[in-house]
């Protein structure tokens, strides 16, 4: 029997020079990564749908199962409004980023209704700014927030009956701004790239001996960590021609400090 399952990766940065066919031979080549040692089992892309830009594969074979409750779990797929829960840990990524003045919202791959999880303000204040008035202007400029920026929450509340939620961020993701800030490190986070496309890049501008490690948060979605003195923004400006229509955003301990 075969299992079908949409995935929570979205597909968003498709240009003149990059086929949708080259993209959907490397999406399922990142898939048969995550499903090594499974060789009677077969998986296939069906499509990318067109309302939400995320791939539906197939899975068949005597492991389905398992292969299936593998890539829900390592790379994460849609799920119901109606089946999330209060407390529930998500994964997401940053979405109109401010375009409102009263919050940050995240996809979260919730479907049936579609429906993005807010962060306001006031939470955004409480863990990000220990409680300050800071504007939302303020709070996106120092932490240099872009659309799909990857972050974790915790659902904290459900609206049913107007179909809304509000979540806050979850330690996981917090623990790595700390991280930035007690270690003095400057990140660079790179949308709408793949992690080996982005690893060329640095190592033919001879920028490889600058990273302590980059981190997938999603196929298009990477988080490098520099080593300390480091500059990430004359990083970005050297190899930013070599990866075209990608969006970078940069993390300074001496910015977020200013919080």
């Amino acid at each position: 029997m075969v299992k079908n399952l949409v995935l929570f990766d979205k597909i968003y940065n498709i240009s003149k020079k990059r086929k949708k066919e080259d993209i959907y031979l490397r999406y399922l080549k990142y898939l048969r990564e995550h499903v090594k040692g499974f060789p009677n089992t077969t998986l296939n892309i069906k499509k990318l749908r067109e309302f939400d830009k995320r791939f539906e594969v197939s899975i068949s074979g005597p492991e389905e199962v398992f292969v299936f409750n593998l890539l829900k779990n390592e790379i994460g797929s849609i799920k119901d409004f109606k089946d999330i829960k209060e407390g529930e840990i998500l994964k997401g990524t940053l979405t109109n980023v401010g375009k409102v003045g009263f919050g940050l919202f995240v996809d979260c791959a919730i479907m049936n209704p579609h429906v993005d999880v807010l962060i306001n303000l006031h939470t955004l204040r409480t863990q990000l700014c220990e409680g300050r008035e800071k504007s939302l202007p303020e709070i996106i400029e120092i932490y240099d927030f872009i659309d799909h920026f990857p972050i974790e929450l915790k659902i904290i509340k459900i609206d049913k009956e107007n179909q809304k939620i509000q979540g806050e961020i979850a330690p996981s993701s917090l623990s790595l701004f700390k991280k930035i800030v007690n270690e003095n490190l400057e990140a660079i986070f790179l949308a709408g790239e793949t992690k080996g496309q982005f690893k060329k890049a640095i190592t033919r501008k001879g920028h490889f001996r600058d990273i302590i490690t980059v981190k997938r948060f999603g196929f298009l979605e990477n988080l490098i960590l520099l080593k300390p003195d480091s500059n990430a923004p004359g990083i970005i400006s050297h190899i930013g021609k070599d990866l075209e229509n990608c969006k970078f955003s940069v993390l300074q301990p001496k910015r977020i400090r200013k919080l």
